[in-house]
């Protein structure tokens, strides 16, 4: 077996892993540092970022944009590594970034590609060494330094870091253990949920919704109470609701046995306002199918199945509707109530709620308070945000600060 001897062994080539390997070459020049990568390639995930554009981070990223059993380490990152620095680290190595009206950050390509490629091409200019293709197997502590068993090799290092990501893998859309590492480490992992994605619903509506978009607000209520509200685009599919307003959502549900999601097709109005718009507009659609109440409202299938929910004859004349009916109608339109499915699926998802207990690792540096000299940063930890490129902002800013701790 191949023997390799490095200074600083990086474990996973993703936003974390990839950044961390340029600052750490930038200071130490004259030091071998290597990034090993179970892919056949580094930054397949950066790739798929934001609908393959990849919005890096978010001008507006605040504390309340994460979600942590401990908020130590995140704060020290907005407050040393916000999102600027980033930018400017970015532009430094040749990618020019443009923000959008919510604060999110491109590539002014919209491309991802552009910040996978400035990347691997300081990487390249540093001399940092890509492994891919790479299996780790283990890591054992030896002496001063650390063994790093891999199928076909094994890597001597001084300083480990591990940067190996969540569980899911959106860039195939495949499941793979991300944590054995850490944990052959003695690190704990919390409880895994997968978040910012798709949330299925028990409904028999919801198949005959499958491709509309509808704009409104999107409510968690999780055991009895309203946790956390979204406003933005809902999208329905065959079986589930989405769009970054539910996804935004999902992680928290998919955490509880009793959740239930509250769509309002109509934020801006209350109860009573939606309801003086039903009598107005049944006076005006007057003996027409009561299907016609909602026309130049609502798309045409929202609008029969807020009547099926509200158990309302689709055949129905307006005019034919009772008070009841109108107020039990107002009703949906103001909350209308999915009971969501909760889901252990991973496969979907864009990345993973919990990881490495974030107790475990020094708030400063990302250094183990397990093991001397090894250091993780990225989605391994348990630190997931919400969508708007704030994942990344996690992943480039932690992996900028570890390297510069090697």
């Amino acid at each position: 077996m191949k023997t390799i001897n490095v200074y600083a062994a990086i474990i996973g080539g993703g936003a974390a892993g990839l950044m961390c390997a340029c600052v750490a070459k930038k200071n130490n020049k004259d030091k071998r540092i290597v990034v090993i990568e179970r892919d056949n390639r580094v930054g397949k995930k950066i790739l798929v970022s934001g609908n393959s554009r990849c919005n890096l981070t978010n001008i507006n990223t605040t504390i309340d944009n994460y979600h942590t059993d401990s908020y130590d380490g995140v704060n020290f990152l907005l407050e040393n590594y916000p999102p600027q620095k980033i930018i400017d680290y970015f532009e430094s190595i040749g990618l020019v970034c443009k923000s959008d009206s919510d604060g999110r950050v491109y590539p002014l390509s919209r491309q991802s590609t552009a910040v996978l490629s400035v990347l691997r091409n300081e990487l390249k200019r540093r001399g940092v060494e890509e492994i891919c293709d790479t299996n780790v197997v283990s890591v054992t502590k030896s002496g001063n330094s650390y063994k790093i068993k891999c199928d076909d090799k094994l890597i001597i290092a001084e300083k480990v870091v591990i940067a190996t990501g969540g569980k899911n893998n959106y860039a195939q859309k495949v499941v793979t253990n991300t944590y054995c590492v850490a944990e052959s480490l003695g690190h704990k992992v919390t409880a895994l949920t997968p978040s910012l994605c798709a949330v299925k619903v028990d409904s028999k509506l919801i198949k005959s919704l499958k491709g509309i978009r509808a704009q409104g607000k999107v409510s968690a209520v999780i055991d009895g109470k309203k946790v956390k509200s979204e406003c933005g685009e809902i999208q329905f599919s065959t079986d589930s609701l989405s769009g970054i307003c539910v996804f935004n959502l999902s992680g928290l549900i998919n955490k509880s046995k009793n959740a239930k999601i509250i769509v309002q097709l109509l934020p801006d109005y209350s109860f009573e306002e939606i309801k003086d718009m039903l009598y107005r507009r049944v006076k005006l659609t007057g003996s027409d199918n009561v299907q016609e109440l909602f026309t130049g409202l609502f798309h045409k299938n929202i609008g029969i199945a807020l009547l099926k929910d509200s158990k309302i004859d689709t055949s129905l004349s307006a005019n034919k509707l009772s008070n009841s009916q109108i107020n039990t109608l107002a009703k949906t339109i103001n909350e209308w109530i999915f009971n969501a499915i909760k889901s252990n699926d991973f496969s979907g998802a864009q990345v993973t709620s919990g990881g490495i207990k974030t107790r475990e690792v020094d708030p400063r540096t990302f250094e183990s308070r397990i093991n001397k000299n090894v250091y993780l940063c990225g989605e391994v930890l348990d630190v997931d945000g919400d969508c708007g490129g704030f994942n990344l902002q996690f992943a480039f800013s932690s992996g900028m600060c570890v390297g510069e701790q090697l």
